[in-house]
Parts: C-alpha cells; sequence; structure tokens
C-alpha cells in the first residue's frame, strides 16, 4: 500500500484498465455483504453511477480513485438510511477506501466522513434523521466518543440530538453549546479541554451548535471534522425550516377543506338523510292507505313491490349514513392509520363483492395529521373509482413507509382506461375523482401517477415526503 501511495506514475494504463472495475467491484462487494435484499438494488444504482464518474475523467487513475471515494460515501449513506450500518461498518468503510484508493487510513477516514455527510441523499430523508447519520459518522470514525445538536429555542436551550454520551448531556456541554450559540467563546475549565464546538449557520447566524467530546484523534483533527459536519449541517436546517413553513401552509390548506367535508357531513345528516326517512314513512303509511283498496289477485305482488321499496330506501340511508361518516376526519387523525384502513378496505369489500387486500410494510403512523388525511382520502377516492367503473374482481391496496418517503399504490384487475382522455373528461365535466387525488397529493409535496389502458389492469401511485422537525 506504500508503495502506491507514493505515486501514480508508476502504475501502467493497461494494468489500470483492467483494475478498474475490479477495484469498484470489491468495494461493493465488501458492502453487499450482509446488507438486507432491500438494499441491493440500490448500491447496484450506486455502482452505476460510480462508474459514470470513473469514465468521466481522461486520467484513469484519478477517474477510478474518485469514483472509488463516491461509491464508498453514497453506500454509506444508503445503508444508513436503510438502518443497515454500525460503527464497525464505517471504520471498515474507511480501510476499503484507503486500500482501494492507496491512501492513508487518516485521509481516506476524512475523505469518506466529507463525501458522506455531504451526499444528496440525506437531503432526501427527514432532517432529524440526515442530522443524525451526519453526526454518528464521527462517533463510527473514532473521531468523536460523544457528540450533540443543540438549537436556541423561545424557553432556552434544547437538545435535539445526543449520541454517544451515557445519560444526558452534561452540564459542561450544555455551557459549550450555550457558549456556541451567543457567538462567544467559552473559557476551557478542568475537564473541558476535550470538548469541541462549533456553530450550524442560517442565514450567517449561529442557528444550531454541535458540540463533541474528542475520541481518539487530535483534537484539531476533531475540530476539523465538526467543521465539515457544521458545514453539511447547514442545507439540512434550512430543509428543515422549508419543510416546517410547508406543513403549516399544508395544515391551513388541509383544514380547510376538511372543514367543508364535515360541513358536507353535517349537512348529509341533516338534509338527505332526513328526507329519506320521511320519504320511507311516507312510503309505509301509502302501503297501509292503499293496501285495502287492492284487488285480493293483486295484494301479494302489491305487498312485495313496497317492501322493494322500503329496502332501497333503507340502503339509501345506510349508504348515506356511511357517506357522512366516512367525512368526519377526528378518527382519521386520532386511530392507528393500519386500523382504519382495514376497516375501509373491509367495508368496500362487503358493498362491492370485490376482493380487496391491504398490504402494509413499515410504520405509516408516524406521518403529519395532513399527510394522514392525504392517503385515506386518496384510497378512499381510489377505491370508489374501482367500484363504479373499473369492473374489477380483485384489487390491492399497498402502503409502504420508509424513512424518506411514504408510497402508496392501488392496482385492479379491471377494463382499464385511457388515461390523458379520462383527465381531460373530468376537467371539461367537472368530476373531481382523480384530479381531486392528484391535487390534494400535490398540497401534501408528493408525486401522483396512474398507469392504466384499455383491458387493464390500472395501477395508481403516489408518494408522500415524511419529515421529523429538528
Amino acid at each position: 500500500m506504500s508503495t502506491e501511495a507514493g505515486s501514480h506514475a508508476g502504475r501502467e494504463p493497461q494494468t489500470l484498465a483492467g483494475a478498474q472495475d475490479e477495484r469498484l467491484e470489491r468495494l461493493h462487494s465488501y458492502f453487499l455483504e450482509g446488507c438486507s435484499e432491500n438494499v441491493r438494488p440500490a448500491l447496484g444504482a450506486t455502482l452505476e453511477r460510480a462508474r459514470v464518474v470513473r469514465d468521466g475523467y481522461d486520467d484513469p487513475v484519478v477517474g477510478d480513485d474518485l469514483a472509488s471515494s463516491w461509491y464508498a460515501s453514497a453506500a454509506v449513506v444508503e445503508l444508513a438510511s436503510a438502518l443497515e450500518l454500525d460503527e464497525a461498518d464505517v471504520r471498515g468503510a474507511a480501510a476499503a477506501v484507503a486500500e482501494a484508493c492507496a491512501l492513508p487510513l487518516s485521509a481516506a477516514r476524512f475523505v469518506l466522513f466529507t463525501q458522506s455527510v455531504g451526499n444528496e441523499r440525506l437531503l432526501e430523508l427527514p432532517p432529524l434523521a440526515a442530522a443524525e447519520i451526519q453526526l454518528a459518522l464521527m462517533l463510527g470514525l473514532d473521531v468523536l466518543s460523544e457528540v450533540s445538536l443543540w438549537r436556541r429555542t423561545a424557553g432556552g436551550l434544547e437538545c435535539i440530538l445526543s449520541l454517544g454520551g451515557v445519560g444526558d448531556p452534561s452540564r459542561r456541554i450544555r455551557a459549550e453549546a450555550k457558549a456556541v450559540l451567543r457567538g462567544r467563546t467559552r473559557l476551557s475549565l478542568l475537564g473541558g479541554s476535550t470538548l469541541r464546538s462549533v456553530p450550524v449557520n442560517r442565514f450567517g447566524q449561529p442557528y444550531a451548535a454541535v458540540v463533541g467530546r474528542v475520541g481518539s484523534v487530535e483534537p484539531d483533527v476533531a475540530h476539523a471534522y465538526l467543521a465539515e459536519a457544521a458545514t453539511a449541517l447547514g442545507p439540512v436546517v434550512e430543509r428543515e425550516q422549508l419543510l416546517e413553513h410547508s406543513a403549516s401552509r399544508e395544515s391551513t390548506l388541509v383544514g380547510s377543506a376538511e372543514r367543508r367535508l364535515m360541513r358536507l357531513g353535517f349537512d348529509l345528516h341533516d338534509g338527505p338523510i332526513q328526507d329519506v326517512l320521511a320519504l320511507a314513512a311516507d312510503v309505509r303509511l301509502l302501503q297501509k292507505q292503499v293496501y285495502p283498496f287492492v284487488l285480493e289477485e293483486y295484494r301479494e305482488q302489491a305487498h312485495g313491490r313496497f317492501d322493494d321499496l322500503s329496502s332501497r330506501l333503507v340502503e339509501l340511508d345506510r349508504e348515506l349514513r356511511e357517506l357522512a361518516h366516512s367525512l368526519e376526519t377526528k378518527s382519521v387523525i386520532s386511530r392507528p392509520l393500519g386500523e382504519i384502513l382495514h376497516r375501509e378496505i373491509d367495508t368496500f369489500s362487503e358493498r362491492s363483492g370485490i376482493a380487496a387486500t391491504l398490504e402494509i410494510r413499515g410504520d405509516p403512523d408516524s406521518l403529519s395529521s395532513g399527510q394522514r388525511i392525504t392517503v385515506f382520502r386518496t384510497i378512499q377516492e381510489a377505491l370508489a373509482n374501482v367500484r363504479e367503473h373499473a369492473a374489477a374482481s380483485a384489487v390491492t391496496v399497498r402502503i409502504r413507509a420508509r424513512r424518506s418517503a411514504i408510497e402508496v399504490q392501488v392496482s385492479d384487475d379491471g377494463i382499464g382506461f385511457e388515461v390523458e382522455r379520462a383527465l381531460a373528461k373530468a376537467a371539461q365535466r367537472g368530476r373531481l375523482g382523480l384530479v381531486g387525488m392528484a391535487e390534494r397529493v400535490r398540497m401534501a409535496g408528493g408525486t401522483f401517477e396512474i398507469q392504466s389502458a384499455p383491458g387493464g389492469p390500472t395501477n395508481l401511485k403516489l408518494t408522500l415526503p415524511r419529515w421529523e422537525p429538528l
């Protein structure tokens, strides 16, 4: 390794050409070992992007080195995002970069760290999850033995994250964070010399503070890592602010829409449902009044017709009450989303005679209230479309809650349709089924897609970003 690290000039081009894929493949094999099947496709895509990085340089040595370090950092982030990365993996990844790029281990660690904490994939995660990954890498590389993230609040000082320590952060750490947020340098007291801290700026002002206790490296080296972490945390806290504002607007818009739906539910209960009850009473009264005047040979037939009318009115009353109940959002917010959806699926299957299944992977209950309502209403409307238009025999609802997003897919085996034409007709006629679903998802910051064709099948897919405020 030392011979390789001394100079690139001694490497023969033909040898490099044959070894380029081999080096990336060795790194790829290292990260594939022990990872779950869910992560393997992401690592495969990362490998392909690394090859693009490598091929973008005329100098094969430089391209190979950059591609190897880029792949390792991206793989670390992918594994961390899937909660499949521990401290031993981080140290092993640094050793793999050192071997692949012929770097001293200390240099490989710093390269791996800086490229990992700045990886764009982190911006797809909830800000709290991204910040945790960025800070945890310093523990994995043994740069710090303890690290915490602090923020000033209206009530004082708040510890957002604390990693590596035993129990709550000490008073010395709190004092260090407080001094950083005030733009001051705290006097180093006995036992405080192992602490290092840096501000995380937003709009040029300290917004948060990272405080770490030095691990096995020199204090200046630890400070360099902390400075890189603070720089990488800047976009994360910026995104957190944007998401917070977006969530506030979403809450306002969704709240307004849900109040209208709730009012509609009340109007249904106080208007059409009462009219149906009155009509049913009138039918029963008419039956009693007309019955004596019906010839005896027609009485049984007349009795059956009146019973049919009464049964239809009872069914209409039940459907209107279910519709009014479905417009209420209190249960959607307060009860587990899986329970609400299972009940909706069972009701749909019972009423329509269409076989319906629900598959849930992950925990969907950490969604915001607005997102829970969006998921529920979209599934509800999709099932209504299947019942009314698809002529389907089976429908499947799949929900996958990942760390960065929640994905919902509704698939049926019905007759299908031409998507563009159907959307255009719906907009012209003022029918808000498909259009309303897409708009509701868009308002919540998500994406909405329909795939179908005459003859079927039809797949509806929506994706909503998940976020946890700092």
